[in-house]
């Protein structure tokens, strides 16, 4: 299973709603509800062209996990639109993550309960994104007192500001 490969003994410091996400076997579906929001009009387009939602606002929020023996498929479904993405380890520590246009590098940690899913790296139209261009990309997830799993995922990048935020909360739907 991918994160616990690359967090290596630090996932099991995980409170156990996010381990169990994160060590699907097979299928895994959560429902809830997501925030989404964006910047610009040039940051709507951007986060367009990587895949995610152009639409604003509060809607329901469907993921399914899919794992597979060399990564796993994310499928989210923001209010009807389909964002899907493969992910994969890229090296010791490093996750990989190919949505719409861009992939993203990432090195998942735990700190205060919750999964830090930094993005240390990212390309888009097959080009590196220059590191001074990205003010802040990063993932959080944590666990409510009831086990749901809430997250909230940005991207900024300078001269542009937030490309994209959702952030949300979900509840496995089934047993997979």
């Amino acid at each position: 299973m991918l994160y616990p490969e690359a967090m290596g003994p630090a996932f099991d410091t995980l409170p156990e709603p996010l381990r169990a996400f994160h060590s699907v076997e097979r299928v895994a579906r959560y429902e809830g509800r997501v925030v989404v929001s964006h910047g610009s009009g040039l940051a709507r387009a951007v986060a367009k062209a990587g895949g995610m939602p152009g639409t604003s606002g509060e809607m329901p929020f469907a993921f399914r996990m899919i794992q597979e023996e060399d990564g796993e498929t994310w499928e989210r479904n923001f209010g009807g639109h389909i964002t899907r993405s493969r992910q994969w380890l890229h090296g010791p520590g490093v996750v990989a993550e190919r949505v719409g246009t861009s992939t993203f590098l990432m090195e998942p940690r735990a700190a205060d309960g919750a999964l830090h899913i930094p993005i240390t790296r990212i390309t888009g139209f097959g080009l590196p994104v220059p590191r001074g261009l990205v003010a802040s990309c990063e993932g959080v997830e944590r666990v409510t007192e009831d086990g749901a799993i809430t997250f909230d995922v940005h991207a900024r990048l300078v001269g542009i500001g937030l490309i994209v935020r959702y952030r949300g909360q979900m509840s496995r739907a089934d047993a997979g």
